[in-house]
C-alpha cells in the first residue's frame, strides 16, 4: 500500500476489486456490482484498521448483455466505511443518479492519487469512464467524463507510468487508451488509440431484447450465441516493463498478447495468442487474467467453463 495526502487525512490505497454479486440481499439495496476499497487512518478514530469501499450499482438492465437479478438501483454510487474490527459498514455518501451515471460496472483506484474511475455499461452505445476525487470525508468530486469508445465497458487498467488510462469494452470488444495527468490523475484528452479485434466487421450476435440471448444463462444454446464473437473481457499488463498486453476473449476462448507502446500510449500488433484452458473441445469463455504478485505465474478465470 503506498500512502498520499488528501487535506487533513492520510487515505492509503488497497487493492482495488469486483464483486461479481448481481442480486439483492433484501428488498430495499440494489443488487452491488463492483467494489473497489482503498484503506483510511484518521488521526480522530482509534482503529486505524479501516477502508473506505467504493460500491456501484446497476441501474438499468434492458441496456445489458445479461440479465441481473435484484432490482435496479436509483443511484448507483455508494462509498461506506468499513471497520475490520467488526465487519461492520457504515454509508457515507450516496451519489450518481440512475439517469446520469448509467450501469457503472468497473471500477479502478489509482495507485498514488486519491482518485477512483469507474465505467459504464451499455450493449447498444458507447459507454462512459467517469472520474472521481475522494475528499477527506469519503465524499466524491467528479473530475472528469470520456467517451470509452465502445459498448458494454467492462474492465479498466491503468499503465505502470500512470500517463494513460486502458478501456476494456466487452460488447463490441475494442480496446482503448485515453490519456491522464500523472499528477492530478484528471483526463488530459479524449481516446488516442483503438484498437479492434472485429477489424470494422458488423457484430453477428443481438442483444437481448433485440432476440438475442440473455448472457447470464449458461446452457449450449447461449454459449454458441456468445462465441460468435470477439469479447475482450479485461487487459492486464505484464508486471515487469508494461509492455506487453494480455487479454482474455470470452468469445474465442483465448487470451490475446499484444505489444503495449508506453511512449505513445497505444495498443500495437497482436504478439501471439494463448489457449485459455486444457482444449478439452468445449468453451471456457476467459474473463479475468491476472499475475502472481511473487512468482512468474498467471492465472485464467474461465466463465463458461467454472
Amino acid at each position: 500500500m503506498v500512502p498520499y495526502n488528501n487535506s487533513s487525512k492520510l487515505i492509503q490505497h488497497a487493492v482495488s476489486s469486483v464483486l461479481t454479486t448481481d442480486a439483492s440481499s433484501d428488498g430495499h439495496s440494489p443488487g452491488i456490482r463492483s467494489l473497489a476499497g482503498s484503506q483510511a487512518d484518521d488521526d480522530d478514530d482509534n482503529d486505524v484498521d479501516q477502508q473506505l469501499f467504493f460500491v456501484t450499482s446497476y441501474s438499468d438492465f434492458d441496456k445489458l448483455a445479461h440479465g441481473p437479478r435484484g432490482h435496479a438501483g436509483k443511484y448507483t454510487l455508494r462509498v461506506y466505511k468499513f471497520f475490520a474490527n467488526d465487519g461492520t459498514l457504515v454509508l457515507l455518501h450516496i451519489n450518481g443518479e440512475a439517469a446520469n451515471v448509467i450501469n457503472p460496472a468497473f471500477s479502478r483506484f489509482h495507485p498514488f492519487l486519491n482518485v477512483v474511475y469507474t465505467c459504464t455499461e451499455d450493449i447498444e452505445e458507447n459507454g462512459k469512464i467517469l472520474a472521481y476525487q475522494i475528499e477527506s470525508d469519503g465524499s466524491l468530486l467528479q473530475i472528469g467524463e470520456v467517451d470509452a469508445g465502445g459498448t458494454s465497458t467492462c474492465y479498466l487498467t491503468i499503465d505502470h507510468d500512470q500517463r494513460n488510462l486502458i478501456a476494456v469494452n466487452y460488447w463490441d470488444s475494442s480496446l482503448v487508451v485515453i490519456p491522464l495527468s500523472k499528477t492530478t490523475g484528471e483526463f488530459k484528452g479524449p481516446i488516442h488509440s483503438v484498437y479492434d479485434p472485429r477489424q470494422g466487421k458488423a457484430m453477428q450476435a443481438a442483444a437481448k431484447k433485440h432476440g438475442g440471448v440473455n448472457h447470464s444463462n449458461n446452457d449450449d444454446s447461449t454459449i454458441a450465441q456468445r462465441q460468435k464473437d470477439p469479447h475482450s473481457h479485461a487487459l492486464v499488463l505484464d508486471p515487469f516493463e508494461g509492455c506487453v498486453a494480455y487479454v482474455p476473449d470470452l468469445g474465442k476462448d483465448l487470451v490475446r498478447e499484444f505489444w503495449y507502446d508506453k511512449e505513445c500510449g497505444c495498443i500495437g500488433c497482436e504478439l501471439n495468442t494463448l489457449p485459455s484452458g486444457l482444449s478439452t473441445g468445449k468453451a471456457d469463455g476467459p474473463r479475468y487474467f491476472e499475475f502472481h504478485p511473487k512468482f512468474n505465474i498467471a492465472y485464467i478465470v474461465n466463465e463458461l467453463s467454472s
